[in-house]
């Protein structure tokens, strides 16, 4: 068992080193905070246009309206600030660990859906507030981090919203 653990441990640092000196630009915390910000904005966008084909609901159906034209903002000025830092651009694709919520949203239907809708929304939008406020207060490239700072208030304006419709008891009426 020990001898497996200790083999695997080399193969973990062999593979490490390797990938380190093939390393793509910019820092381990700039490519994180990209990958990060990227897939938050397309879960978000997923989720509105999940929202836009199953809900009935007039105030989901414009907040979903507003977190794909809010968040395709976002993206375009995280792959702008990218671009100009010599970066790669962020991906575009929800994230594995955010797959499972995405999929879970769109098994509901009707208030179901409505209600998961407005949980998962206050759940993502906690979690990439996080991710926006940690890059724009210590980020090391200077475009990119212009870019959190200018999403922290976007997201926060959403995270309120969300919260506020959670309150209620996430039907949004």
């Amino acid at each position: 068992m020990i001898v497996r653990l200790l083999a695997v441990a080399m193969l973990v640092t062999c593979l490490a080193s390797a990938s380190s000196s093939a390393q793509e630009p910019g820092s381990r915390q700039t490519r994180e905070f990209v990958q990060a910000a990227g897939e938050s904005d397309a879960f978000e966008m997923a989720e509105a246009y999940s929202a836009l084909a199953e809900s009935k609901n007039p105030q989901l159906l414009a907040f979903a309206r507003q977190m794909i034209r809010d968040h395709a903002a976002t993206s375009r000025a995280l792959k702008d600030a990218t671009m100009r830092a010599g970066l790669k651009p962020p991906p575009m694709g929800v994230g594995a660990g955010q797959a499972p919520f995405l999929a879970a949203l769109q098994s509901q239907h009707g208030i179901d859906f409505d209600r998961t809708y407005w949980r998962q929304q206050v759940l993502a939008h906690i979690s990439a507030l996080v991710v926006e406020r940690v890059y724009a207060a210590n980020g090391d490239t200077p475009s990119v981090r212009a870019a959190a700072v200018a999403a922290v208030p976007l997201v926060q304006s959403h995270l309120a919203m969300v919260e506020a419709i959670s309150a209620k008891g996430g039907d949004g009426s």
